[in-house]
């Protein structure tokens, strides 16, 4: 049952990156919490004026250092 809700978790994520979609990464990536691939995803998506750019820049930030990377 964990392998098939795995799989299930992986082709959402790949289906939101695809998409592209700010409102399904946003939701993605807080529901995810710790996946710095859909953060960086949002960030290069967020405009400039965009108040949850901030949020998505800190949580790069961390999971980069967390991460190594």
């Amino acid at each position: 049952m964990e392998e098939l809700r795995l799989e299930l978790e992986e082709a959402l994520r790949q289906a939101v990156l695809a998409s592209g979609r700010l409102d399904l990464l946003l939701t993605l990536a807080e529901r995810l919490g710790e996946d710095l691939e859909l953060w960086e995803a949002l960030l290069e998506r967020l405009p400039p004026e965009d108040p949850r750019l901030p949020i998505a820049q800190a949580r790069v930030a961390r999971l980069r250092r967390e991460y190594g990377v």
